[in-house]
Order: structure tokens, then sequence, then C-alpha cells
């Protein structure tokens, strides 16, 4: 089973609870919404929202989708199949596409099981929606409309987990490398570079013995101020890079070190970075990282001070230095 919880940079995916009664009524008795969907009736009465939850909501599948002022929709992926739908008021702000992308990397994390989904000839926002996320039309024909009781020209489609893979939005591009925020489906991958003790240990956060929960909590997008992007050699993740509040990280898998990866990448995110306006970078490293240092010499960084720091691989506290890079002057 998928989690029951995920979240992206604008979206809280949860279960579905009874204090989303009111919302969902109030949204599903819009025929511009019901209208779109198959199964569900209309009018729509409590009591059809307590029976979605108590028959059809299952945690991990189905989710209630929230931003940073509420409720704004349900989606879900279960019976190998997907289906949302927004509160008129949150669409058009990419919340289909978003919230999509995050249930299915869920899925296609524990299951390669291709998912199928559709939509009602004329629902061209649905139908970007779908597209966007890698979609593929398999057939076409009519399917019953519950709200409007009748049949509707309808537009079946499928995604298998390469054909997302490959929808995945890039975010940068470099000389030989590709950027892009992480979704579970990059948990394998990115466990593997953290399976790696010579790695870790120059991380602070990340646990030792590797743990896969924890690493499925890092392949998501970053929902904080700034990025982190998976680090993408042709369609392999050989690494990490990030600004997160103003600090540039970066970890790369032991057997893509020294080939100039880790310099490209930084410059690429130093480069954005500054483009967004920020002032100023920071980093931090280990003392006994001779190679980082050496790396972020090259970029411009110059120690600011010397540091200890709680180290959660090594288990105890660990010296380094903190460096930064102002902002090149015209």
């Amino acid at each position: 089973m998928t989690r029951a919880e995920l979240k992206t940079a604008r979206l809280l995916l949860r279960p579905v609870s009874p204090q989303d009664k009111a919302a969902v009524v109030a949204c599903l008795n819009d025929i511009a919404v019901s209208g779109w969907l198959a199964v569900v009736p209309f009018p729509y009465f409590p009591a059809d929202f307590k029976q979605f939850q108590a028959d059809y909501a299952v945690p991990g599948e189905t989710y209630a989708v929230e931003d940073e002022h509420g409720f704004v929709g349900i989606l879900g992926v279960e019976d190998r199949t997907l289906g949302y739908w927004f509160a008129p008021a949150s669409q058009g702000k990419g919340y289909a596409t978003e919230a999509a992308r995050a249930a299915l990397a869920a899925h296609f994390d524990q299951s390669p099981t291709p998912i199928a989904s559709g939509y009602f000839t004329g629902n061209s926002p649905s139908a970007n929606v779908l597209r966007k996320l890698g979609f593929l039309q398999t057939g076409q024909g009519q399917k019953h409309c519950r709200a409007l009781g009748r049949d509707r020209p309808h537009v079946d489609l499928s995604l298998t987990r390469d054909a997302f893979a490959a929808a995945l939005p890039i975010e940068a591009r470099s000389a030989r490398l590709t950027y892009r925020a992480m979704y579970a489906t990059d948990t394998d991958a990115l466990h593997a570079i953290v399976s790696h003790f010579d790695v870790v240990r120059q991380l602070a956060s990340y646990p030792w013995p590797a743990n896969r929960d924890f690493t499925a909590t890092r392949a998501q997008p970053y929902h904080g101020r700034g990025f982190v992007w998976g680090v993408f050699l042709a369609s392999s993740l050989i690494g990490t890079v990030a600004i997160t509040e103003d600090e540039l990280g970066y970890m790369f898998a032991p057997d893509h070190w020294g080939q100039g990866y880790a310099t490209e990448a930084c410059q690429t995110v130093i480069a954005r970075a500054f483009a967004e306006g920020r002032s100023h970078l920071k980093a931090g490293i280990w003392a006994d990282n001779p190679a980082s240092l050496g790396l972020l010499h090259k970029l411009g960084f110059r120690i600011t001070a010397d540091d200890l720091t709680w180290n959660k691989a090594r288990g105890d506290v660990t010296p380094g230095h903190l460096l930064r890079l102002d902002r090149p002057t015209a």
C-alpha cells in the first residue's frame, strides 16, 4: 500500500476525513464539477459522502488534497485507475497535475502495474493534465455519466511506469546532466547512493545503516524555500543537488566521483539561485572532506568559520567548516 499522506511543493495529500463533508457536498452539487465525473450522483447529499468515505476512501489510495488555505479536491489511484476532481476556485493552478504526480509516483514505487484513466470528450483541462502526466490513448467510446443521467463520449488512456518517468518535468539542463524534482519512483536509486557509508558520512541527517523509509522521505518534491533536484546522467540518478534556505548541498554516487559532475551541477544551481535574486549562498562541510573543500573553493566559496555539528551517520559531533559565496557584482 502507498503512503497515507503525501506532500508536494504546494499541497498535502491526506486521508479523507468527516471534516471534508461540507466542502465535498458543496463542490459536487455544482454540475460543472460532477457533470465531468462518471459515478458521482447529482444532487449530492451528505449520505453520499458518508458512503464514499466508508466504502471507497481507502487511506493510501484516495486522498483529500489541501493547499495552504484548506481543502481543494479529491484524488485517488485505486483499482489501477486514476480519478480526481478539484473545486472550481482551485482549478487552473496546476494542482491536479502536482497532486497526481505525487500519487502516481507512490503507486509506481510499489508496483509496475499500469494505471488507467480517461476523460469525457470536451474536458480539455483534464485532457491536458493527463497528457502532462504521460498518459497515452488506448481507446474511445461511450461511458455513462451518472450526474447527467446519460452516456457521453469518453477517451480511455493508460500510463506505464516508464512513460510516467519520461514525462516528469525537467527543471534545468547542463552540458551532460539534467535536473528535476525527485519522486517516490526515485527511492530505490537514491537509496542505492546513500547505502554507501562514504557518502552519508559526509551528510548531516542521513542515518547509518541506510534506512529505506527515511530515504523515501527525501525522494519527494521539496516544499521549503529553494529546491532539491535529482541529478541525472541520461535516465540514471547519479546524485542530488540543492539550494535550501540559501545553503548549497550535494551528494553523488561514488562511481561518479572525479568526473566533474559535482562541479557542473553546483555551477548550474548557483547560477539559478543568483538569477532568482539571492545575495549570497552558504555551505557547510566536514573537516575531513578535502575533495568538497577543493570543489567549494573552485566555485568561489570562502571559509567564514569553523564548526562542530552532530553527524547522524557517524553518531558523533564532528568538526567542520562554514563557507560563503557572495553574488558577483556587475
